[in-house]
């Protein structure tokens, strides 16, 4: 019987230039590499399997030296931005976008202009958030002075 790609039923004898080089089957899972444990007692590890809590090889983005933090460090003030609509929404929906951006560009690894978006986005926030905040103190003041200075009418 045939299987795609060279395969055999488990137990039966693989054909000629098909599995290990030792002409076996493969080990089992968990079961010792082939030649024994290294000096340390523990199998090797892959590329990324660093120990918990330490900092994984090749972290970080492309020209950092490994175990830097790249961009990843860098806030898109989104919640500050969708924040501020309740503010002043004109500057608030230009933040957004730039916080947009500031995704896109540590994705493409272009951190240097990630950093600049990410610093404008938190500039406009912070205008936006002044400026809604003074708004809204001048509203309320405004407010309780027409509420006090009106006429008031006596029913009878």
């Amino acid at each position: 019987m045939t299987y795609p790609h060279g395969q055999q039923p488990y137990g039966q004898p693989q054909q000629p230039g098909y599995g290990p080089p030792s002409g076996g089957m493969p080990a089992p899972y968990g079961a010792p590499p082939p030649g024994g444990m290294p000096p340390g007692g523990m199998p090797p590890s892959g590329p990324m399997q660093a120990p918990y809590g330490q900092p994984q090889p090749g972290f970080g983005g492309p020209g950092m030296p490994p175990g830097q933090p790249g961009g990843h460090d860098i806030p898109d003030y989104k919640g500050w931005a969708i924040g501020c609509i309740f503010l002043f929404w004109i500057l608030a929906i230009f933040a957004i976008m730039k916080s947009n951006e500031v995704q896109t560009y540590k994705m493409q690894g272009n951190f240097a202009m990630a950093k600049q978006a990410s610093d404008s986005t938190r500039t406009m926030c912070l205008i936006a958030t002044i400026i809604g905040a003074a708004g809204w103190v001048i509203g309320i003041i405004v407010g309780i002075i027409l509420v006090s200075t009106a006429p008031s009418y006596v029913y009878y």
